[in-house]
């Protein structure tokens, strides 16, 4: 079992990941700026590590002794956010400074140029989520341009759905399908189990991995 690093604890991908974790026997570190919110049970193997992400300090603090940092990190809002940029700048650098090598990170399927995409999708949504995804974009360039042995998850739209454990992935992007009119979605739960999936495979080292039904 492994030493895990969970980032974004408190959102809905991040809760499932901390979870389906401890439900797989592993240690869990819940990092968060209000632990006492994550929606999970106590557990003997959970940590709740308090810290703000774009603080540089505290995430140095937290990296240590774990063998891996899955990150489930997100903004809210639509305005300009550096969550994502600057937030994984400062795990890369705590990364390399106590030598932990493996991150699993999530972004979004909505950032690639796929002309798979639905038309409403591409021409109403992705316009509106243009800081988000822009920030995303500049955060994988740092992962791509890193030395750590990472992987980047792009779930298109997440639900609150069961976990399956059916699901398809593809490199860079979106599986073969009718994705014009009615969009794809997959569940926050086969996220977290697809990211808790890849700790000791290397199927997907250092690439781009878009999930879905």
């Amino acid at each position: 079992m492994s030493r895990l690093l969970i980032l974004g604890a408190t959102g809905g991908t991040g809760a499932a990941l901390v979870r389906q974790a401890l439900e797989a026997g592993h240690e869990v570190s819940a990092f968060a700026r209000t632990p006492a919110t994550i929606p999970v049970p106590h557990h003997e193997r959970l940590r709740a590590l308090r810290g703000d992400i774009m603080d540089a300090e505290q995430v140095s603090r937290a990296v240590p002794g774990h063998d891996a940092v899955l990150s489930a990190l997100g903004s809210r809002g639509l305005g300009p956010t550096r969550v994502y940029s600057e937030g994984v700048a400062n795990v890369l650098r705590a990364m390399k400074e106590h030598g932990v090598r493996r991150l699993i990170a999530i972004t979004s399927a909505g950032i690639a140029e796929d002309q798979q995409s639905a038309l409403w999708f591409r021409f109403l949504v992705k316009p509106l989520l243009r800081n988000r995804y822009s920030d995303m974009l500049r955060m994988e360039e740092s992962v791509r341009q890193s030395d750590v042995a990472w992987t980047v998850v792009r779930p298109p739209k997440l639900t609150d759905g069961r976990l399956t454990k059916e699901y398809r992935a593809s490199v860079d992007h979106l599986p073969l399908g009718g994705y014009f009119f009615a969009g794809p979605t997959i569940s926050r739960e086969d996220v977290a189990h697809f990211m808790l999936s890849q700790i000791e495979s290397d199927e997907y080292l250092r690439k781009m991995v878009v999930v879905t039904y």
